[in-house]
């Protein structure tokens, strides 16, 4: 088993390094921008699908995050790499510290405290536009490769993006594994059971809301390469519902489904838009609607569950 998964982990690293170098330009970028919104969905899903913290203000620190490295890169010509360690530094403070309230608040009231982010992080931005371009967004200059790569920006920007991407993913995946992961299922199934067990409930609430702040807006940073334009727009309301909807469908409580979340709102968007643009948000609830109906747990989650199931029958 232990070989068999060795060998699946390489050939899944060899088609993500080769395929810059075999699909379109065009797809390229899109991949870097489904890698981007992946991390910011891992981000929500130990929020949300870990410690059960429902958050509608994950696009607070998408902007956060981008708009830290973006003005750290335009105002003290700091690294792109450099800039995407600003930003998450900067959104673990902010998410920590918004992660407070959630000590005491759960379900509908903590969902409408974050909701006042989500609302109020496109008037903030535009209010501030000698700093952050207001409505006029701002250009961000995206890395360009050495030349001895021979690679094009966008290929570089992809690998740039899958590098962090991977690191996030592998992070992730190791905090949620063993005694934090069994802790944060206590803390969003039974807080008062968890906290006489002695798990530190509160603890975990807030530095779990900090962690995933931390993510997003990693990803936000990791959004300014793929697209190298941000504004205000680009982080309202529907983004923030828009988080929530992916995990769902992706599968909340499983770091790979945040991959599935990442396709999901990289492609979902433009594809109900060419349908029609009146019906995008009717395409969204069709789609979450027949998630629920046939996989309830999400993509992965059913997968997984349908794997569990059939290794115990063998």
């Amino acid at each position: 088993m232990r070989t068999k998964s060795i060998v699946t982990g390489l050939m899944i690293a060899a088609v993500l390094i080769a395929l810059p170098l075999l699909v379109p330009g065009y797809l390229t970028f899109q991949l870097s921008g489904v890698m981007a919104y992946a991390v910011a969905a891992i981000g929500l899903n130990l929020i949300t699908g870990y410690a059960g913290q429902i958050s509608l203000g994950h696009n607070a620190f998408f902007a956060l995050g981008a708009y830290s490295a973006a003005l750290s890169m335009s105002f003290f010509h700091v690294h792109y790499m450099t800039s995407v360690l600003i930003a998450a530094v900067v959104t673990f403070v902010v998410g920590y510290l918004s992660g407070f309230p959630a000590q005491r608040l759960r379900g509908l009231y903590l969902a409408l405290i974050t909701l006042v982010l989500a609302v109020s992080v496109s008037p903030i931005i535009k209010h501030f536009k000698g700093v952050t371009g207001g409505m006029s967004g701002l250009a961000i200059e995206r890395p360009s490769p050495p030349e001895w790569t021979g690679l094009s920006k966008d290929a570089w920007i992809y690998y740039t993006v899958l590098f962090v991407t991977v690191i996030c993913f592998y992070l992730a995946r190791n905090f949620v594994a063993g005694s934090t992961g069994r802790a944060l299922t206590a803390v969003r199934a039974a807080p008062l059971a968890a906290s006489s067990m002695g798990v530190n409930v509160n603890g975990y609430k807030v530095l779990i809301f900090g962690l995933g702040s931390m993510l997003g807006g990693i990803g936000g940073a990791l959004f300014n390469f793929s697209i190298g334009f941000i504004a205000p727009d680009s982080f309202n309301l529907l983004l923030s519902v828009s988080f929530l909807a992916a995990i769902v469908v992706g599968g909340l409580g499983t770091i790979w489904g945040a991959l599935v979340a990442g396709l999901f709102l990289q492609f979902v968007p433009s594809y109900a838009s060419d349908l029609s643009e009146a019906l995008s948000g009717a395409v969204y609830g069709a789609i979450l609607i027949v998630c629920m109906f046939f996989m309830p747990k999400g993509i992965v989650g059913t997968i997984m569950e349908k794997v569990h199931q059939r290794n115990i029958k063998g």
